[in-house]
């Protein structure tokens, strides 16, 4: 369970939902992933590949029952931003 019984979140636990976001931006923005995507399957391709890796991290996100599941989906929703930054 995420929450405490008061339904407040730790400070730690909550410092590392949102910097997951970020590390999953920074992971496929690296430009081995990203000049990858970007060069052989193009720009438009790279832009829907991040939408759709959006949209499967905010499932993931939506049906998290425990900390596990709701940190794999901030990590996944954050891998959409790379592509993105990359894409644009």
């Amino acid at each position: 369970d995420i929450a405490h019984t008061d339904g407040l979140i730790p400070s730690s636990t909550e410092g590392l939902i949102v910097s997951l976001f970020s590390i999953g931006a920074i992971f496929t923005a690296f430009p081995v992933i990203s000049s990858y995507f970007v060069d052989v399957w193009g720009r438009k391709v790279s832009i829907v590949l991040g939408s759709s890796i959006f949209i499967a991290g905010s499932i993931i996100q939506l049906t998290a029952w425990g900390r596990a599941q709701l940190l794999v989906g901030r990590f996944v929703a954050g891998m959409s931003i790379g592509f993105f930054f990359t894409g644009i």
